[in-house]
């Protein structure tokens, strides 16, 4: 018998530690009435709206898990509650900057509830990653409305073209799951396999068939992408979890994930990636669970993770390296009964390689297009960079590269082309590179706040990158030489393959962090990972390393949160 949930403050952080998968999607279902809102454009029923849901959940939370003893401390609490909340909805109703007004609600109700738990009862690891994740999803959803359908997108256009993203989710709109009968390539992004084209157009027709009109239903859908982002922050912290992250060092990784620049941008991007970044986060969850319990029920989720991955993104291969090396250990380990294990890859390729290439192969078989197809935009683009010298574009940080902390495309504004893959995967990872891209040319607010990000970053993640393969080297109690390997197999394929694409792409719009998105979870565990090895030692240096790293990690997420904040203050 399992235990019942108890009825208690406490149990309610049980329950959202035991069920934060569907809390996150009824949270974004809960959100939907402010998708249908173009930029930031929030009306006075969405605030009512809210304000009603926020109050019934108070209420509902007070007497279902026994905040405050006595009835009339439970209706004094609720009364508060409810008051808060109307005064809150009321100043989002009529300041002009709404999206800045729910950034600054949403912190100051994380700072109460905090006040509030460590008065009545006690500060946990699970209070505050759930205070954390809940922040996350906040800052991602202020992104969000004052993020359009052309604005900060990759290769997006819009949803009145047949091109782009955005065309070829409006053609399986009108298509249904009809396949097309043209050669893809001659359609600007429509040779990417289809899944996550098939549910941003499906959520469109859903919510079209309510009577919502087509143009707030796209608007509407990036609130797809914002799940996949806000689940994406939960899957990290299992993960993290798993390799007995704990204290500190766990709250401090997945606050680097929660608060990164690169999940709240691509929360509200029209395109694969941030898809992708789930069904990878999710194949190497499950890829150490079944190396733990290499059993049936944890190799099928681990198959359709990767499978579906690729069905969203070919390169949702990268993965399956590091997998298949953990099966070739269980493999030899049990040489002399192999059979149940052999039945198991059999069945996970059953499962994995139809999903991941049938599109793929289609396209081969019916327009010979070849299987690992990527347009090529050629020497002739102004973003070219392949006619200088290699080791230039790998290894000069001069020429006044640093003096333009963005992403650096001279056709969004920039003042060069970037041409050095590994400043690119910096300046992209905290502010990205597209048409009206963050940069103080286009929001003269960050001209402050936006380099200091940038150099924090570089800072605090150089010592992650350190820490990461420092960790994978020593002996840990966090986990055994296989993992560790497996781990390192993860890195160093995502990393590899991202200098290989740019060598073979020498674009600017190339080097960018959405080519090895999982590398920033990784990194955080690496950082977590040391944290907690020092937590043992008595030395003064490890003291301090802890005590510069926490402060560091701190500032990062403060100013990441400050600065997509500032973003949307012009809306």
């Amino acid at each position: 018998m399992k235990q019942k949930l108890q009825r208690t403050p406490e149990g309610m952080f049980a329950l959202m530690r035991r069920h934060p998968y569907l809390l996150a999607v009824v949270l974004c279902c809960v959100l939907l009435p402010f998708g249908f809102a173009s930029r930031a454009n929030i009306t006075a029923s969405s605030c009512v709206y809210l304000g009603v849901v926020l109050g019934a959940i108070t209420v509902a939370a007070v007497f279902l898990f026994n905040f405050m003893k006595g009835l009339i401390e439970k209706l004094l609490l609720c009364g508060f509650a409810v008051f808060c909340i109307a005064a809150f909805m009321l100043t989002i109703g009529f300041v002009r900057n709404k999206t800045l007004a729910i950034a600054v609600i949403s912190l100051i109700v994380a700072a109460a509830a905090i006040v509030f738990i460590k008065l009545s009862f006690k500060i946990s690891d699970t209070v505050i990653i759930a205070l954390l994740i809940a922040l996350g999803i906040a800052i991602r959803f202020v992104y969000i409305l004052y993020t359009g359908v052309v604005d900060r997108q990759h290769d997006v256009g819009d949803f009145t073209s047949t091109v782009g993203h955005a065309g070829y989710i409006k053609y399986w709109y009108e298509n249904g799951l009809k396949l097309p009968d043209f050669d893809v390539r001659g359609y600007w992004q429509y040779y990417h396999p289809p899944l996550h084209h098939w549910l941003m157009a499906l959520f469109i027709k859903l919510l079209t068939m309510l009577s919502v009109s087509f143009e707030k239903a796209s608007e509407a859908s990036q609130l797809l992408p914002m799940l996949y982002s806000s689940l994406t922050m939960i899957v990290s912290y299992k993960i993290f979890r798993m390799v007995k992250l704990k204290g500190t060092p766990l709250i401090a990784a997945t606050a680097i994930v929660c608060f990164h620049p690169t999940f709240i941008i691509f929360a509200g991007s029209f395109n694969n990636d941030m898809l992708l970044m789930l069904f990878m986060m999710g194949a190497i969850l499950w890829g150490l669970r079944w190396y733990r319990e290499p059993v049936m029920k944890n190799i099928i989720p681990l198959a359709l993770c990767i499978g579906l991955g690729m069905m969203t993104k070919l390169s949702g291969w990268m993965v399956a390296p590091a997998v298949a090396f953990l099966f070739l250990v269980i493999l030899i380990r049990n040489i002399k009964k192999p059979l149940r294990y052999i039945g198991q890859y059999a069945v996970f390729g059953v499962i994995c390689v139809p999903l991941g290439v049938w599109w793929q192969v289609r396209n081969l078989l019916k327009f010979k297009i070849p299987l690992t197809y990527v347009p090529d935009l050629g020497s002739n683009s102004v973003m070219y960079s392949g006619d200088m010298p290699l080791l230039q574009r790998l290894f000069s940080f001069g020429d006044g590269q640093l003096d333009y902390v963005y992403g650096s495309i001279s056709f969004v504004g920039a003042p060069y082309n970037e041409y050095n893959p590994t400043l690119g995967l910096f300046k992209t990872a905290m502010f990205d590179e597209c048409a009206n891209s963050i940069s103080d040319v286009h929001f003269p607010q960050i001209h402050i706040t936006g380099p200091i990000l940038f150099w924090i970053s570089v800072i605090l993640f150089l010592t992650c990158f350190v820490c990461f393969i420092i960790s994978m080297i020593r002996k840990s109690e966090n986990m055994t030489g296989i993992e560790r390997i497996y781990f390192s197999l993860l890195f160093a394929v995502i990393l590899v393959s991202y200098y290989l694409f740019c060598l073979a792409y020498p674009l600017a719009c190339t080097f960018n962090i959405r080519y090895c998105m999982p590398l920033i979870p990784l990194c955080a565990m690496g950082l977590a990972l040391t944290l907690q090895r020092t937590e043992s030692s008595k030395k003064a240096a490890a003291a301090w390393f802890r005590r510069l790293m926490c402060i560091l990690t701190a500032a990062f997420c403060c100013m990441s949160y400050l600065v997509y904040t500032q973003v949307g203050a012009t809306m």
